[in-house]
Formats: C-alpha cells, structure tokens, sequence
C-alpha cells in the first residue's frame, strides 16, 4: 500500500491501493513486448524476402 499521508504541516490521509501503480506497468510494459515483437518479426521478414530475391537472381543467372 502507498501512503501519501502529509507530515507535520498538513496531516493528508489518503492511502492509494499498489493496483493504481501495477496496473499502468503492466499495461507499458505489455505494448512494449508486443511492439518489440511485431518489430522483430518485421525485421525477419524483410531480411528473409531479400534472401529469396538473391536466390531468384542466382538461379535466374545460371540458366
């Protein structure tokens, strides 16, 4: 549990639940993992087409 409470000027008594703070974390934390993913596999794909290309151009050049 979080206290805000207030020291010797102003006794503030409010208590904030850790869900307020884990919430918004895993909810970073998760569009993080998942444009990393959907980064990752865009970089894949893209190599894995140039390879086919080369591949393409090789058998093209020996017939």
């Amino acid at each position: 549990m979080v206290d805000l409470g207030g020291g010797q000027d102003g006794p503030i008594e409010h208590g904030f639940s850790n869900s307020v703070f884990i919430l918004p974390g895993i909810v970073i934390v998760s569009l993080s993992v998942f444009f990393g993913y959907k980064l990752y596999n865009s970089l894949v794909e893209r190599e894995r087409r140039k390879e086919e290309k080369r591949r393409q151009k090789q058998q093209k050049k020996k017939k």
